[in-house]
């Protein structure tokens, strides 16, 4: 149980790392990228410990972000259609009204900044790992596209919960 909850915040971490990662590494390497994948056994346990470090400051900015929708007057179902909305560039078709606009914009901006708090954290947490953040990345990619090291890495993470 404890490591269900634990596969599904690193996935939800991964996906909040992705949209940072991806970038840098599309600014770094074009075309296609190789992934490596002969980690030793000390990089991929401390990439698993900075994943473990890293899991309280998601949690902690996920209910950020949840109290600052909420407070905004939006359900997070809402405001989620909403950003769908915006991100295919129809949210004017999908507000009811013009205070849901204001709502939503007040949301998204504390979202928004919570997030921007929240990689800030996050790369603090990194930086003071052993990982450089460029060996951070590529077992994040790794970890992401090669079944090899995915196994591994949840192998060390069930031996770091049930051990």
């Amino acid at each position: 149980m404890i490591y269900s909850k634990l596969t599904s915040n690193i996935f939800l971490l991964f996906l909040t790392l992705s949209f940072s990662l991806s970038s840098a590494f599309a600014q770094q390497l074009p075309g296609q990228m190789e992934v490596k994948e002969d980690f030793s056994d000390e990089e991929l346990k401390e990439f698993v410990r900075v994943n473990v470090a890293l899991i309280p400051v998601q949690e902690n900015a996920q209910e950020k972000m949840v109290e600052a929708i909420q407070s905004s007057g939006l359900t997070i179902d809402r405001f989620q259609q909403l950003a769908q909305a915006q991100q295919a560039g129809n949210l004017r078709d999908a507000v009811e009204t013009p205070e849901e606009v204001a709502q939503f914009n007040d949301a998204g901006q504390k979202v928004m900044a919570t997030q921007e708090k929240m990689q800030e954290e996050i790369q603090k947490v990194i930086s003071d790992s052993k990982l450089s953040e460029q060996e951070f990345q590529e077992i994040y990619v790794a970890y992401s596209q090669s079944a090899k090291v995915k196994e591994k890495v949840d192998e060390m993470m069930d031996k770091e919960f049930n051990p």
